[in-house]
């Protein structure tokens, strides 16, 4: 029988396909268990061999002003939980005292972890990123010092240098229960779709590839205009290289009358579009992570994010964006008039990327 692991994974959608290696390295050796957000359980049921999903909704997922009583509770009430499951492990990636709380609750034998040190939390330097740290360590000192189980973690990992990816931090945690992660191409079991069969055979009798065009995020600061789609899908080097199709959200509306549109209706669908595809062009969001983990080369564009943390696997030379604001990078919040990080990427930046995909695979 094997030994029972606890993976707390309650970020976004995007954030969890780059847990996925470590996941399906995990695999061999654990019999895994998720604890992630409802609208993040998708991402996990995409594996060919699908983890134990624990869905809970964290009362801080869309307001960080939560008070700490309330977190304490919440994340105490999550972990007991789990603690009839017996787990041998519980790791998290991402340094976050509320976090250590539900490992804690949990009762896992093992707690690794990152604790909520200067060098482990994302953006640290801006004012409300250092108020944040500040009150998350007031809070796992509290907890480990006052708390039924203590102390909060087990084993405290460090990030080796503050620029490295999100996965090199997924690889310490693997390290630090004996495994590898595994990236072996596709991460997901997910067949390509057929409706974009016709769109592939005329693009290809014309001596092209598909690219895939996904111009939507979810955070405004993400959001690239839509006056540059316009201008970048209407370049001529564009059109002699490429088939381009538009993959449009639920609720959303496409960019171009002139371009096929697939509509998608869920992270299963939109994932299978993309596998369809033989390249794509996005924001730093979810589209960008299902392709790379598909294996497709991406062109991201990059606002308030950091593609040194979180570009898409193996595509980081892909990766777009201008360091021109000084609070950059903000992740989740800007603190400018207006987004100079989007407004100074331009058409030319995109295309000339986009361009380079034609002659790689």
């Amino acid at each position: 029988m094997k030994p029972r692991l606890l993976v707390v994974e309650l970020h976004h959608l995007g954030d969890a396909v780059m847990s996925l290696p470590f996941v399906r390295g995990a695999q061999k050796k654990f019999e895994v268990h998720l604890l992630c957000r409802p609208s993040v359980a998708p991402v996990y049921r995409l594996l060919a061999d699908a983890p134990q999903i624990h869905e809970w909704e964290p009362p801080w997922a869309e307001d960080n002003s939560c008070g700490a009583l309330t977190a304490i509770r919440a994340a105490e009430h999550a972990g007991r939980g789990l603690a009839q499951e017996n787990f041998d492990a519980a790791v998290s990636v991402w340094a976050d005292a509320r976090v250590e709380i539900i490992m804690a609750a949990a009762h896992a034998k093992r707690r690794i972890g990152f604790p909520m040190t200067r060098g482990n939390y994302y953006a640290a330097s801006l004012p409300w990123r250092s108020k944040r740290l500040l009150a998350g360590q007031l809070l796992e000192k509290i907890c480990s010092l006052t708390g039924p189980i203590r102390p909060l973690l087990t084993t405290w990992l460090h990030r080796e240098n503050v620029r490295q990816h999100h996965s090199r931090c997924w690889e310490q945690v693997a390290e630090a229960i004996g495994i590898s992660c595994e990236y072996g191409m596709p991460w997901l079991a997910v067949e390509p779709s057929g409706e974009i069969s016709t769109l592939r055979a005329k693009a290809a009798s014309e001596g092209k590839k598909l690219l895939a065009v996904h111009a939507q995020a979810r955070l405004p600061s993400k959001q690239w205009p839509a006056d540059k789609w316009r201008t970048l899908l209407g370049r001529p080097a564009l059109r002699e290289k490429f088939g381009l199709v538009q993959i449009v959200p639920p609720g959303a509306q496409a960019i171009s009358d002139e371009i096929p549109t697939i509509t998608t209706s869920d992270v299963r669908s939109l994932a299978s579009a993309l596998g369809a595809m033989d390249a794509v062009v996005c924001h730093d969001s979810l589209p960008a992570h299902l392709a790379a983990a598909l294996g497709k080369p991406v062109v991201t564009i990059f606002g308030s994010g950091e593609p040194d943390w979180f570009a898409p696997w193996a595509n980081r030379e892909r990766a777009v964006q201008k360091r021109v604001c000084p609070l950059h990078p903000c992740i989740d919040r800007c603190g400018m008039d207006s987004f100079l990080c989007l407004d100074a990427v331009s058409v030319d930046d995109v295309a000339v990327k986009v361009v380079e995909m034609a002659g790689n695979k």
